[in-house]
């Protein structure tokens, strides 16, 4: 007859089915476990010790350190009755402790514990307790940043002579070197260590995947530390999409680590939403790892707090960083330096705050710890004298606030190298301090420096980053050259070279979003590029997906189990694939500057660089009821700077600064659109906006424009002189997105007639869904337009006269569905009514760059709308900028929106107009045509057949639009019949 089974062992066994499946549901099992056998068997028992050891283990499981502290103690302090002290069952289980001790936070008594395991295990033969040991006593000493003997015991670990040492132990203690070195910052060895680790992990099997994932993680995290976000960000990223797949390791330790990697590079590059997305995802691995009130993760919890604090959330980062001070004490951190950091990082927001005195006591706080760790000389100082220097400027004490900087740049400098990114901050700082001193010659070079390693930055990051990114990145750097702008102008008459320095920024980075993502659609098109073309038409047609998704109710989406943060994810992240690959296939190229643009110009040409920008100063603050005794910033004071370059202009440009740019953008603008409206004659807009530097271009006949801010919403063309002559009568002008368009533009090409498409007249009765205003909650009426159908068909009959025919889509066919089914036509002219609001395009809460919804066009509508998931078009008629974005216009030569408004947008100081011109060039469309107000039906007709009519002469776009307005000016010399219309050049 079979002997029963013991009911301890019925429940043990169960328990450790349970183990990784139900931990509260396998503790009690255990428990359990442990009544009967305690019972049965008694204390001294091994399977009774077997018992309380797992209990230990299953508690800090559940994150319950002090429980499973309890039961491991017992454990031990059993077998210390048993065996001896040197015995692998004790040595084991000591291990065990000083593992719960160490991951509880105490860091010191599991330092002391893993050095007496070590000192009675190097005798024996058990390697795995004593590899153990020393590997957890390497993170003990790292933990206390005692990186030297960290490394003494991994080298120590590395040289002992076990007989059982397997190849994955000297690969674990590889990588633990190279963690140690690279904590240290001996970057170099490290690199060294973790690189050659690597080429042997992968030259012979069998391969170790964990470690292989981990070395991945140290390498970027050390790139991260010198500043090369780019390269860890596709490192980490790669690694990040493959543990989706499949988990990176068995505890979360890596997880942890490569996500708060990810969250400190956009931290750092200024994308917010990013940053927080993968701290919180950190937070989560962290705490289903340690716990939520672990060390670590009230760490990451603090780091959250610096991104509040940097959004502008200031009481809420404040509490959160005491609460943090508090943990630290309550871990007995305070000799580890976290704790300055921590204070470093509450007496930033203090001082942002305006409590300066408090800001400086806890800075000199953490100033006094690092001196005492005779740390004066790390990054961590330079970090806290460089705020603690902040401060100082902020309190108009400049003179300390310079001796700080001084200091810190010579850290920065010695540690990173002369001209390393991570000195940009403090160079620009200490300009500051000296130009606020008015030692101008000590502040000029370094405001020069810190122009050259922004622009290094700039031209490093911005490839790698989507669009979205580069906003966000760019709002964050803009505040460097705006700054710059204002010491360049100051400056001008001393250093006029400075103007020189001022254009080459600008040549940089007008439209640099726009021309970085235009370069990857031609790089994309390019020969052998298949791969990236997929990815790209997978992001179209989610993209278009989701825009039709942003227009649904939330409620809706969730009843078809639609979620808009996936989809955006799924984007972000093929793009981002599409973008780390653009950067391997860039070829470096020849930055182009001022020199080159001027030698691009002949005799009867001249450049207008018009510059937008904030005047930044040192003034006394005047308010009584701030400690702040400074105000050191940005003033609420546009000015404009005119950059002139000519054939003549040999040294630098010539400037014209308009320091009345308030004026400008509200009242002369008032003016001047109410004077187009009202059919006035307007006798104020030359002399603000044309006359201050007209003197310049004098004898000139070919002028280029690069518009910035207010100069994106007028038409210089249709302003008329004090001798009432139009500047369309004066000068041949060219609009262009950026000034090194020049250097590679065309000769006098004929425009490309081969693929036409005419759309016009949409039958606006075939709209799926009445367009309601959102705020008026009004229908919005959109007339019919015979004048366009006339239009329409005097182009087409021009067109045909010169042997060149088209495709003519009107009335019915003049819909969504025919226009997004177009396929890179040479010219697409649309005729119809457009708009420019924000209540014309219903949107939910959670939509991403509404702005993109506000302009659009209206064409014929069809019943194809559908929520479905695979849907392809959005087909109710109303077209928004976001739509046109996914239009495919890549040899497209020309498009003509000859519709109201179709030229306005969100300005974007820099970057142009962000709404359907920037969409249609962006979609690949080299030039386009638009407008600025509301334009006349009959007016509009008669200058499009014969701005046509031109095109068949041969004549240049830009000649055969000048013509055609010329036309129209002699019929009409009223402005708002023809001036509506711009040309804006994107190639």
């Amino acid at each position: 007859m079979a002997q029963s089974v013991p009911q301890w062992k019925l429940h043990y066994d169960s328990a450790q089915t349970l183990w990784n499946v139900n931990t509260e549901k396998s503790l009690q099992l255990l428990q359990n476990a442990e009544k009967i056998a305690l019972n049965d068997l008694g204390i001294y028992d091994e399977n009774y010790l077997a018992i309380i050891n797992d209990l230990g283990l299953a508690y800090a499981q559940a994150k319950d350190f002090k429980k499973a502290e309890h039961y491991l103690k017992q454990n031990l302090t059993i077998e210390f009755e048993i065996y001896a002290v040197t015995d692998s069952r004790v040595l084991q289980s000591s291990c065990n402790l000083a593992t719960i001790i160490l991951k509880s936070g105490d860091d010191l008594r599991a330092k002391e514990m893993y050095k007496d395991i070590l000192s009675k295990s190097h005798s024996t033969e058990n390697s795995a307790t004593y590899l153990r040991a020393a590997e957890n006593l390497a993170k003990a000493y790292q933990a206390l940043e005692q990186f030297d003997s960290a490394l003494m015991v991994v080298q120590n670990a590395l040289s002992a002579q076990f007989s059982n040492l397997t190849i994955q132990n000297i690969y674990e203690l590889k990588l633990t070197e190279g963690r140690i070195l690279r904590k240290n910052k001996n970057y170099e060895e490290a690199n060294r260590v973790l690189n050659t680790l690597n080429k042997s992990l992968n030259s012979v099997p069998p391969t170790f995947p964990e470690i292989a994932n981990a070395i991945v993680v140290e390498l970027s995290l050390m790139d991260i530390e010198m500043g090369l976000y780019g390269k860890a960000e596709k490192n980490l990223l790669q690694l990040y999409r493959a543990a989706k797949l499949m988990p990176l390791d068995t505890d979360g330790t890596l997880l942890t680590e490569l996500t708060n990697g990810l969250a400190y590079i956009y931290e750092k590059l200024g994308v917010y939403d990013k940053a927080l997305k993968y701290y919180n995802e950190s937070l989560k691995s962290c705490a289903l790892t340690y716990g939520n009130n672990s060390f670590g993760c009230v760490t990451i919890q603090s780091n959250i707090a610096g991104i509040y604090l940097k959004q502008g959330q200031i009481k809420e980062s404040i509490a959160e960083y005491e609460r943090f001070i508090k943990m630290i004490r309550q871990f007995s951190k305070v000799n580890n330096t976290v704790y300055p950091v921590a204070l470093n990082n509450l007496a930033t927001a203090y001082r942002q705050n305006d409590q300066y005195e408090l800001a400086i006591q806890y800075f000199n706080e953490a100033y006094s710890i690092l001196e005492k760790k005779t740390l004066l000389s790390d990054d961590l100082a330079a970090t806290v004298m460089n705020n603690l220097a902040v401060t100082y400027a902020l309190k108009g004490e400049y003179d300390r606030a310079t001796a700080y900087f001084k200091k810190v740049l010579a850290i920065k400098e010695r540690v990173f190298g002369i001209n390393s990114q991570a000195t940009l901050d403090v160079v620009g700082n200490l300009a500051i301090a000296y130009w606020a001193l008015h030692q101008y010659n000590n502040a000029l070079p370094l405001f020069q420096k810190s122009m050259m390693l922004a622009l290094k930055e700039v031209k490093y990051v911005f490839p790698t980053l989507t669009e979205t990114e580069q906003v966000q990145f760019y709002q964050q750097q803009k505040e460097n050259f705006e700054r710059f702008n204002t010491l360049a102008v100051q400056s001008a008459t001393a250093h006029p070279e400075f103007l020189v320095y001022m254009f080459n920024n600008q040549l940089l980075l007008k439209s640099l979003v726009f021309f970085t993502n235009k370069k990857r659609n031609t790089l994309i098109h390019s020969k052998g590029q298949e791969q990236l073309k997929t990815l790209v038409n997978l992001i179209q047609t989610k993209g278009v997906q989701l825009g039709h998704f942003y227009q649904m109710p939330l409620t809706e989406l969730e009843s078809f189990g639609i979620s808009l943060s996936v989809m955006e994810m799924q984007i972000d992240s093929l793009e981002k694939v599409i973008r780390h690959s653009m950067k391997n296939e860039e070829h470096t190229e020849t930055d182009v500057e001022w020199k080159d643009v001027r030698q691009s110009l002949k005799s009867n040409e001249a450049l207008v660089d018009i510059i937008r920008f904030r005047k930044y100063d040192v003034l006394a603050n005047k308010s009584t009821t701030s400690s702040k005794r400074i105000s050191i910033g940005f003033t609420d004071s546009i000015y404009y700077a005119v950059l002139i370059t000519s054939a003549e202009t040999i040294d630098h440009p010539k400037l014209v600064l308009l320091k009345n740019g308030a004026s400008l953008e509200k009242r002369n603008l008032n003016y001047y659109r109410n004077a187009m409206r009202f059919d006035v004659d307007d006798i104020v807009s030359y002399s603000q906006y044309w006359k201050p530097f007209e003197e310049y271009i004098a004898g000139k006949q070919k002028i280029y424009i690069t518009a910035d801010g207010v100069y994106n919403q007028i038409n210089l063309n249709a302003i008329r002189d004090e001798n009432g002559k139009f500047i369309l009568e004066k000068y041949d002008l060219y609009s262009v997105l950026n000034s090194g368009q020049l250097i590679h533009r065309k000769a006098k090409s004929i425009i490309d007639f081969s693929n036409v498409v005419l759309m016009g007249d949409p039958d606006f009765s075939s709209l799926q869904t009445e367009v309601i205003d959102i705020i008026s909650k009004k229908t919005v009426q959109y007339e019919s337009l015979p004048g366009t159908r006339a239009e329409i068909n005097g182009i087409a009959s021009v067109l045909q006269r010169n042997g060149i025919n088209s495709s003519v889509f009107v009335n019915r066919m003049a819909s969504e569905v025919n226009l997004k089914s177009v396929e890179s036509p040479s010219v697409l002219h649309i005729a119809t009514h457009g708009f420019f609001s924000d209540s014309r395009v219903y949107l939910n809460e959670k939509v991403k760059n509404d702005f993109l919804f506000h302009s659009g066009i209206i064409l014929s509508g069809t019943n194809m709308n559908t929520t479905n998931e695979n849907v392809t078009f959005d087909t109710d008629g109303v077209v928004p900028a976001y739509d046109v974005m996914n239009l495919d216009l890549t040899n497209t030569d020309l498009v003509v929106l000859s519709a109201c408004e179709t030229g306005l947008g969100k300005v974007e100081n820099g970057e142009g107009v962000h709404g359907l011109q920037r969409s249609f060039l962006q979609a690949g469309a080299s030039d386009i045509v638009i407008s600025l107000w509301k334009v006349d039906d009959t007016a509009t007709k008669d200058l499009m057949i014969k701005f046509y009519s031109y095109l068949g002469m041969q004549y240049s776009k830009q000649e055969a639009f000048k013509h055609a307005q010329i036309d129209m000016l002699h019929i009409e010399s009223n402005p708002r019949l023809w001036g509506g219309f711009v040309m804006i050049s994107g190639d």
